[in-house]
């Protein structure tokens, strides 16, 4: 027997990888994010930060801004983001604030921070928000190792994923 909704999430997820690697080939960071509502795709994102600009860009993010003041309350407590990347703390906030309470993640906090070389934490966000009666549900990683595969993109020139893990490795160790 098929696991229809496992199914669906690595479809949705395909996607946003897709779109990851979209906003790395224009030499963007790699984050794509979409909302679905009943299986049907709402809006989609791709990360369009500009750091030299001061410019927050992430894709989850993005997608926030699209939808807010487009869909319903209901509509949108009833959706599902996906995105190609557990989301950072100020997207997922902003994902709160819409009322959208399950978030489908291809790769996890921990895999994503091996490629940050200041980066060691790790948040239990569902927990954490729960104990401010706040309803969150994160499912993941999906399709994690493709995701990292898509990191390569990164900065808009592929890269082998070994080289980049290995770099931020090094980082690491230089900054203890």
């Amino acid at each position: 027997m098929i696991n229809i909704d496992f199914y669906n999430h690595e479809f949705y997820i395909r996607k946003c990888l897709k779109l990851a690697i979209s906003a790395g080939k224009k030499g963007k960071d790699t984050f794509g994010a979409l909302v679905v509502y009943n299986d049907t795709i709402l809006e989609v994102s791709e990360n369009t930060a500009d750091y030299s600009k001061g410019l927050f860009g992430h894709a989850e993010f993005n997608v926030v801004h699209i939808c807010a003041n487009k869909y319903s309350d209901e509509v949108l407590k009833e959706s599902i983001l996906y995105t190609s990347c557990a989301p950072c703390t100020r997207c997922l906030m902003s994902i709160l604030s819409l009322g959208i309470k399950k978030i489908v993640y291809s790769v996890s906090y921990d895999s994503f921070n091996k490629l940050l070389p200041f980066e060691n934490a790790t948040y239990d966000y569902v927990n954490i928000l729960k104990e401010m009666n706040i309803e969150l549900q994160m499912i993941g990683p999906i399709l994690e190792d493709e995701g990292m595969h898509v990191l390569e993109w990164w900065g808009g020139v592929k890269r082998p994923l070994k080289d980049l893990l290995k770099e931020a490795k090094k980082q690491r160790m230089n900054n203890s």
